[in-house]
């Protein structure tokens, strides 16, 4: 499973987050705490929006380990943004490593990042596919579960440009459902972990669940505050004022973990911009109990 981290707040560098941070996400690309195995070397990203008039993001992926690539160092020192997600990739079991299976995937002003692996994801991808439409299935360039999944959002959601963070949900929730139904058709018995984050780069939506009862879901937390940057030292300060950011992970960057809060089993945390982020339950049955 994989690491990713969002931010959302006044125009900044990427820097602090992915590289200077204690844990930051570069950190987690070789020593991840919150999961068995600590490497996520198979790839990484960035997506973010320009702080021109420019509703379309930027992405940068490369199957290099995070640590090792000098063009990731670079533009995270050199590139300010109000608004951007990244990523480190541990490629599931028969997934090759490329490119094109690198997140966050992209489409139109959306972008879209998962941690977690749909279990027996062969059994499934065919129906999967059969019920995407044209525009959905041309997105996909690649074979991992993560990007199939990013496709059927697309097609829950409409394709439409001005979706309110009502509709984000909504389509989120329809994701989840039917790709559990889709499991429990085809057999797929086994867990699935599920931590989807979605950006319009505005609201941000980022899910933890697990379809069985049984298993614990992949970490996820959120934070409000003002990080200031001292000779890279990274202070994550709470606060709710117009210079305050909020940053969902999978793992605090900071060591104070007290000042995170942990996200739920089975549920999604929503953020509007910098100002209010909330976490509430998913309102669906886990995958056995499913009608």
């Amino acid at each position: 499973m994989c690491r990713f981290l969002t931010y959302s707040g006044p125009k900044a560098l990427m820097s602090p987050l992915v590289f200077q941070a204690t844990n930051s996400l570069v950190m987690q690309s070789k020593y991840a705490q919150k999961r068995k195995v600590p490497t996520n070397a198979d790839g990484f990203g960035l997506g973010w929006y320009p702080t021109q008039d420019d509703p379309i993001p930027a992405t940068f992926v490369n199957v290099d380990p995070a640590w090792s690539n000098r063009n990731l160092k670079t533009i995270a020192e050199k590139v300010e943004t109000r608004h951007y997600f990244a990523h480190v990739r541990d490629a599931s079991k028969g997934m090759p490593v490329s490119q094109a299976n690198c997140h966050p995937f992209g489409c139109m002003h959306y972008l879209w990042m998962h941690n977690g692996r749909l279990d027996q994801f062969e059994k499934f991808r065919r129906p999967l596919l059969n019920m995407l439409t044209n525009r959905a299935f041309d997105l996909i360039k690649g074979n991992t579960d993560s990007e199939y999944a990013f496709a059927l959002f697309m097609d829950k959601l409409g394709f439409i440009s001005n979706a309110s963070l009502s509709q984000l949900e909504q389509a989120m929730e329809a994701t989840i459902k039917t790709i559990m139904l889709l499991r429990k058709e085809v057999g797929a018995d086994s867990n699935a972990f599920i931590n989807f984050a979605i950006t319009d780069g505005y609201h941000t939506l980022a899910t933890r669940f697990a379809t069985h009862e049984e298993a614990k879901p992949a970490s996820l937390f959120f934070g409000q505050g003002i990080i200031s940057d001292n000779k890279g030292v990274i202070d994550f300060t709470p606060n709710t004022s117009d210079s305050a950011c909020i940053i969902i992970c999978s793992e605090p960057p900071t060591e104070n973990n007290g000042r995170w809060t942990k996200v739920h089993r089975n549920h999604i945390v929503c953020a509007s911009g910098h100002h209010k982020v909330y976490q509430r339950p998913i309102n669906l049955p886990f995958q056995a109990e499913l009608g």
